[in-house]
C-alpha cells in the first residue's frame, strides 16, 4: 500500500513554490515570527465556548481536539489537529465569540499569536493568505464529510468511516493493513460520532470477531484496510 502524502502537501503546485517574494515552505515562520514556543501539558484548554476570540493558536508539535458541548452536557468532537496547523483563526478573522472548544490531547508545543498581530500578517502576505485558504478548505473537507457520514451511513458504517478517517493522519503501514499511532478509547469514538459508548463498544467487538480490528497493547490495527472499506456500507 502506497504511503498517502499528507493533505496539505497534496496542493503544492509548482508555480506556488512561492508567492510573490514568499516561499511556500516558511509560510508559518513568517506568521510565528517574533513569539517564543511554549510547552503545554495534555489536557489543556486553550479556549471555552463563549470566549473572546483573543489569539490565534499555531499548533508546532501534538494533537488539538475541537469539540462542542451542548447545554444538556452532551459533547461532540468536531475534529483532532496536528502540526503544523492554526487553532481558532476563525473568530479572530471574522470576530464575535468562540463557538467551540479547543483542548490538547497530547503534550503540545505552541505559538500564541494576538488577534489583531495574526490579521495584520494575513493581510500582508499573499501566500500566508492562501494556506489560510487551503486549511479553511480542508476543515470544510472534513465537516462535509462528517455530515454525509452522518445522514447516510449506519452506525456501523460510521464506526468504520472514523477508523478509516483516522488510520490516514495517525497510522503506520502493516501489512495489507494500518497500525494507529494514537489512542483511542471507546468514550473518545463515541464523542466523535455522537452516539454511547455502549454502542461503539459492541461495533467494535463485532469487528474484532470479523478479524476486521485487532487491539495491541494501548493501538488498534486495522488487519485489512481494503476489506474493512468493502464493510463501509453493511
Amino acid at each position: 500500500m502506497e504511503k498517502e502524502l499528507r493533505w496539505e502537501k497534496q496542493w503544492i503546485p509548482e508555480h506556488l513554490s512561492a508567492v510573490g517574494n514568499e516561499p511556500w515552505d516558511t509560510v508559518w515562520d513568517r506568521l510565528t515570527d517574533g513569539f517564543r514556543p511554549e510547552t503545554v501539558p495534555a489536557g489543556t484548554v486553550f479556549y471555552q465556548q463563549g470566549d473572546p476570540a483573543r489569539e490565534v493558536i499555531f499548533l508546532q508539535t501534538g494533537q488539538i481536539r475541537v469539540e462542542c458541548i451542548h447545554s444538556s452536557g452532551k459533547k461532540r468532537v468536531l475534529c483532532l489537529l496536528f502540526e503544523g496547523i492554526p487553532v481558532g483563526e476563525d473568530e479572530c478573522l471574522f470576530g464575535g465569540p468562540r463557538e467551540y472548544r479547543a483542548v490538547a490531547v497530547t503534550a503540545c508545543q505552541i505559538f500564541r499569536i494576538p488577534a489583531e498581530v495574526f490579521k495584520r500578517r494575513a493581510e500582508a502576505s499573499p501566500a500566508l493568505a492562501l494556506k489560510l485558504f487551503q486549511i479553511s478548505a480542508r476543515k470544510s473537507q472534513v465537516l462535509g464529510r462528517m455530515l454525509i457520514r452522518d445522514s447516510f451511513l449506519s452506525v456501523r458504517g460510521r464506526v468504520i468511516q472514523f477508523l478509516l478517517s483516522v488510520s490516514e493522519p495517525y497510522g503506520t503501514e502493516e501489512g495489507a493493513g494500518v497500525r494507529l499511532t494514537i489512542r483511542l478509547t471507546h468514550q473518545e469514538v463515541a464523542d466523535f460520532l455522537g452516539i454511547s459508548r455502549v454502542v461503539v463498544s459492541q461495533c467494535f467487538q463485532s469487528l474484532s470477531r470479523e478479524g476486521l480490528l485487532k487491539k495491541t497493547r494501548q493501538h488498534y490495527l486495522l488487519p485489512d484496510r481494503a476489506a474493512l472499506e468493502a464493510q463501509l456500507h453493511t
